[in-house]
C-alpha cells in the first residue's frame, strides 16, 4: 500500500506551505480585494470572524489532503527531482483542479480573471507539494 510509504513529515510540511501560500496569495495586497469582488463577498462580520477558525482549520486540513494524494502520484510514479515534482504538481492542478474550477465557474457566470486566480492558487500549490515530497523522500 502506498500510503504506508509517504513521508507523512513532508505530507504535512507540504500540506503547510499550501496553506500557507493561501494566506500570502489571498491577502487583500495579493489578490484578496480582486478575489472578494468577484465572489460578492463583502468583508466580513463579527459572526463571520467566528467561524474563521473552523474554516482555517478546515482549509488546512483539505490541503494535507491535497498533500497526500500529491505524494500519492509522487510515489508510484517514482518522483525523485524536483523537476518531475512540479511536472505531478502541474498535471494534477491543471488537470484535476483547474478544470473543475473553470466548470464550476463558467455557470456561475464568474469573470475569466478569477477562474485564472483560484486556478493558479491551486496549480501554485500543487507544484509546491510536488517538489517537497519529490526531494524529501
Amino acid at each position: 500500500m502506498i500510503v504506508q510509504h509517504l513521508n507523512w513529515i513532508a505530507v504535512l510540511v507540504s500540506g503547510l506551505a499550501y496553506f500557507a501560500l493561501g494566506a500570502i496569495w489571498f491577502n487583500q495586497k495579493v489578490f484578496g480585494t480582486m478575489w472578494m469582488k468577484a465572489h460578492n463577498i463583502s468583508a466580513p462580520t463579527a459572526e463571520d470572524k467566528k467561524q474563521m477558525p473552523k474554516m482555517m482549520i478546515g482549509t488546512f486540513v483539505l490541503c494535507i489532503i491535497g498533500a497526500m494524494v500529491t505524494g500519492y502520484f509522487v510515489y508510484a510514479l517514482n518522483s525523485m527531482t524536483w523537476m518531475t515534482g512540479a511536472k505531478i504538481g502541474l498535471i494534477g492542478a491543471c488537470g484535476f483542479g483547474g478544470v473543475a474550477i473553470a466548470m464550476n465557474y463558467m455557470y456561475t457566470k464568474k469573470p475569466v480573471s478569477i477562474i485564472i486566480v483560484d486556478s493558479l492558487y491551486h496549480v501554485v500549490g500543487f507544484i509546491i507539494c510536488g517538489i517537497i515530497l519529490s526531494v524529501w523522500r
